[in-house]
């Protein structure tokens, strides 16, 4: 298991020759493995917005959710990033009719600094791809006469899917999920479904502009 520390220089200003730092936080990253190979599914839609792909990205924190709604075949992708010391967030909004993305510039509802530690409680570092997950997510309702279990599927055919990319330094990681709202309310006992829904509901911004 590898380990990084990554430090953030928080709340102040570095000017060479004379440094001030007002508080540092640091971040201990266990188990924040790298991808070796980019696998994403944003590929062309990141061509179109001109965005540097997630294993070239330049800024020293960067995360990135991509919404995918089924029945628009449309994505959304909200992104926070720092850049020096300075957190920036910004959505990009991709419509059919007429087809274009729009991009707007986005704003914490409390601050950035806060919705980082919160994502990171929600182990976005180290979540595994949904699929990962078929062995633990197992719906028994009851035993046969012969005493094996039986087992209730359950499949959400519409709805979103999501892509989580992130960086650090020079890790990064790219994984999927879908549904997150139906599906940890059905598997209650998958802390996963939570902690994707969790990071879901966290980039819930509702502060935009142009």
């Amino acid at each position: 298991m590898t380990k990084l520390f990554f430090f953030l220089l928080l709340f102040g200003h570095i000017s060479f020759g004379q440094t001030t730092i007002r508080g540092i936080t640091s971040i201990k990253t266990d188990g924040f493995t790298s991808d070796s190979v980019n696998k994403s599914p944003n590929i062309a839609f990141n061509d179109r917005i001109k965005l540097l792909q997630i294993n070239q990205s330049k800024a020293k924190v960067d995360i990135r959710l991509y919404r995918l709604h089924s029945l628009s075949n449309t994505k959304t992708l909200r992104r926070l990033f720092l850049v020096d010391t300075t957190w920036n967030a910004v959505e990009y909004d991709e419509w059919n009719k007429p087809v274009k993305i729009k991009k707007y510039k986005l704003k914490a509802k409390s601050n950035f600094d806060s919705l980082f530690s919160r994502l990171l409680s929600y182990n976005i570092l180290t979540l595994p791809n949904q699929t990962d997950l078929k062995n633990k997510m197992r719906k028994v309702v009851g035993v046969d006469e012969e005493g094996y279990e039986i087992i209730k599927a359950f499949h959400v055919t519409d709805g979103e899917s999501y892509t989580i990319e992130i960086r650090i330094g020079s890790n990064f990681r790219v994984y999927q999920f879908i549904n997150p709202d139906s599906y940890s309310k059905v598997y209650e006992n998958v802390s996963e479904l939570k902690d994707y829904l969790n990071i879901v509901q966290s980039f819930d911004w509702k502060i935009r502009s142009p």
